[in-house]
Formats: structure tokens, sequence, C-alpha cells
């Protein structure tokens, strides 16, 4: 999944490992800002900075994990954007389940296969009889041309919604 680092730090960082929880729990008395704390007790080991919860309450500390990821994960373009928004708003639930990261891997599966569903019935469209659209037409009548290929467009988009994007 992730694997940790340890961020740039100044000369007056302290690095702590406790071995056991109650001396992790005494440490986070006296730990300050910008300390590093090594806790095996989470995710199985990482390093995690000090910080402040509340910025305006020097007693209220807390850990951020020091986390980055392997990879960067590429962007997601119109299907994939489209079936985050569903699954936020309408599946909250599935999508927590996913995680973060999880859910963006899915979105990006949902856009390559509405692409290759996209591609495959625009040909098999062009290739049927009765829809059969040729350059004649085009230079004929170019707006009828572009009616009928909008036509077929919009179709293949109702069904990738149907079949992908709100399933």
């Amino acid at each position: 999944m992730g694997k940790e680092y340890i961020p740039v730090t100044t000369a007056n960082t302290k690095y702590y490992e406790p071995q056991t929880q109650q001396e992790f729990d005494d440490l986070m008395e006296g730990v300050k800002v910008g300390d590093m704390v090594f806790s095996k007790w989470v995710l199985g080991g990482i390093w995690y900075t000090v910080g402040l919860n509340d910025e305006t309450n020097p007693a209220s500390k807390c850990l951020f994990p020091n986390i980055i990821m392997e990879e960067a994960l590429p962007p997601l373009t119109r299907w994939g954007l489209e079936r985050l928004h569903f699954l936020k708003e309408n599946r909250k639930f599935m999508a927590a389940g996913f995680g973060t990261v999880g859910l963006h891997k899915h979105c990006l599966e949902i856009e390559k296969q509405a692409e290759i569903r996209k591609r495959n019935m625009m040909a098999a469209i062009r290739k049927d009889p009765v829809n059969l659209v040729t350059e004649r037409d085009k230079a004929e009548n170019p707006m009828k041309w572009v009616q009928r290929m909008n036509m077929f467009q919009s179709q293949i988009h109702e069904t990738i919604y149907e079949d992908l994007i709100y399933s």
C-alpha cells in the first residue's frame, strides 16, 4: 500500500521508540511539536510526527503518520469522476468501504471499462446496416450526419451510465 519515510527534520528534532504501550503513553506527555515517535502498535509500525490538533491549545497533541504513496495515481477523467460523484452522493457506505486509494482505483477501472465499451459500441453501430453512415453521407448532408453521430453517442452514453456509472 504505502511505504513509510522520515521527513526532513531539524537538529532539535528528537526521535522516540517506546517499547511498551505504557512507555508510549508516558512519552506522549513530554514530546514537543515536531518530534518523531515510532509506534509499533499502529499499522505494523510507522513513524509519526507530533503535531497539534488545535493550534490555540498546546496540550492538544496528536500524531500525524508519515506515509507517502508508492506511486502517484493518475487523475480521473469524465467516467471516473462521474462514478466517484455517484458513489459519494448515493452509495456513501460503499465509497467508505473502498478507502481513499481503493475508491480512486475503482473509479480508474470503471473509466477504462467505459472507454472500451464506448469504442466497441461505436464500432458495432457503424457496422450495423440499419445505422450505416458513410463518408458519402457526411459529404452530401453534413448536418444530418452530425445529428446521427450525436444520436449514436447519446445512446452509448446512456448505456454506460446505466450499466457502469449508476450500478
